[in-house]
């Protein structure tokens, strides 16, 4: 029985997801250190993830590129994952919010050692379980029911691919949101969910 996820080599997926979204060379390989968390809390919704990246921008006369905000409003259903605990309320930072939903193991799944850095995560709109019980969560009556603004000191937006068949038919490509300190805090997936020329898609 595995111990955690089971992560395989991706470097070349991460590669041509990070230079088809920026739309040149990759630059740059770093290593981090963290690793897949083994449970995270299928919490509702994503509607909305804005992060800041320099993609598409030539350097300036200082060799540096401008760093522009970008926000993916969801085409689709993409639902959102936290590593329990994860959410405060902004006003009460030392107390957690009453999050719903069930709890998925991650054990086992094949999930990706290399990844595509983005940018800068700058924020995500989530619309949060607010009825039922963790096992069978339901959205709130009215559309705006359970939306917040989530925010992550020093975080980053990552993308990759869950790989669930060997010839690439089933990848499932997704979003999640790291720190170097804390490793994966959100993970975000959908059915149209991707990464293209045009940013993200889906």
């Amino acid at each position: 029985m595995a111990r955690g996820p089971r992560v395989y080599e991706a470097r070349d997926i991460a590669q041509s997801m990070r230079e088809t979204f920026a739309d040149r060379p990759v630059e740059y390989e770093a290593n981090l250190k963290f690793g897949w968390p083994d449970v995270m809390q299928h919490v509702g919704d994503s509607l909305a993830v804005a992060y800041g990246s320099d993609k598409w921008q030539k350097p300036g006369a200082d060799g540096k590129r401008f760093v522009e905000l970008y926000k993916h409003l969801a085409e689709s259903r993409n639902r959102a994952f936290t590593v329990p605990g994860l959410l405060h309320d902004f006003y009460k930072p030392d107390s957690s919010w009453p999050s719903i939903g069930p709890y998925v193991s991650l054990r086992g799944m094949p999930l990706p050692k290399h990844f595509a850095i983005l940018g800068l995560f700058k924020e995500a709109d989530l619309r949060l379980y607010t009825r039922g019980t963790d096992e069978k969560p339901a959205f709130g009556e009215h559309e705006d029911d359970g939306v917040m603004k989530v925010t992550c000191r020093h975080a980053m937006l990552g993308a990759s691919k869950i790989l669930w068949s060997k010839d690439g038919s089933e990848d499932e490509p997704f979003l999640f949101v790291y720190t170097e300190r804390d490793g994966v805090l959100l993970l975000f997936v959908g059915d149209e969910l991707d990464v293209e020329k045009d940013g993200i898609v889906g």
